[in-house]
């Protein structure tokens, strides 16, 4: 039977005994919280800094995302960016990606993120995603956002599987393909992206051959209503 207070008590004596994977997997506890173990992001933070100062590149991942959301009392993005950069250095895909997309978020550091984001792409799908928002949106790159947008979908990223699906659908900036377009949307729609099933539905339900595809919409619908009815239970503690 599982024991999960026991496995926090032998975790705990590694961790204090200085096993770098101990430090690292406490960290992770207390950072997400679960099975009985509350979060708390400065208990976190502390075992991550032990992890880190053994040389732990993902210690420091997690140490730009605990200065960087505020965690510890204030938010604190050039302490994030140091942590990010050393997780980066050492060629860590995620600090490569969240480097990235906190230096394009500024006009002075932008070529510097897409560099980033570049190199996570090929770890992180996400961070294609993030290129594909750059491109279109602040760099007015359509044709180059598309193929980034593609990358990600192909990686699996929901939202990208999303915006390409819909570039498919109405033939721009690429060649129309309602078919491949309708995939995309149902890859994304798969892993519970709700405005990919939301738009989906809304396809099912109202193209010409709708007499054929409403058992499919009536399904996906009621996902979209058990994640919704879900989502409001958690909100309200309920």
């Amino acid at each position: 039977a599982s024991d999960y207070a026991g496995a926090m008590k032998c975790l705990l004596q590694a961790a204090e005994g200085g096993l770098l994977r101990a430090q690292l997997d406490l960290g992770g506890i207390y950072f997400a919280g679960g099975h009985g173990v509350p979060a708390d992001p400065q208990k976190a933070y502390n075992w991550f800094s032990l992890a880190a100062a053994q040389g732990s590149k993902e210690a420091e991942v997690f140490l730009g995302i605990l200065h960087h959301d505020g965690s510890l009392g204030k938010q604190d993005k050039e302490a994030a960016l140091k942590h990010w950069r050393a997780a980066a250095a050492a060629g860590v895909a995620e600090g490569q990606y969240r480097l990235g997309r906190l230096l394009a978020q500024d006009d002075a550091t932008r070529a510097e993120g897409v560099e980033w984001l570049v190199k996570a792409s090929a770890g992180v799908p996400q961070a294609a995603t993030a290129l594909g928002n750059l491109y279109y949106k602040y760099l007015d790159d359509a044709s180059t956002a598309a193929a980034w947008y593609e990358k990600g979908a192909l990686a699996g990223d929901p939202m990208a599987q999303h915006v390409f699906a819909e570039m498919l659908l109405l033939g721009d900036p690429v060649e129309q393909d309602e078919a491949r377009g309708l995939a995309m949307l149902r890859m994304s729609a798969g892993q519970d992206y709700k405005p990919a099933m939301a738009r989906l539905i809304n396809i099912l339900r109202n193209n010409k051959n709708a007499g054929e595809t409403k058992n499919e919409a009536a399904a996906w619908d009621a996902r979209l209503q058990e994640l919704m009815k879900t989502e409001f239970k958690n909100a309200c503690n309920i």
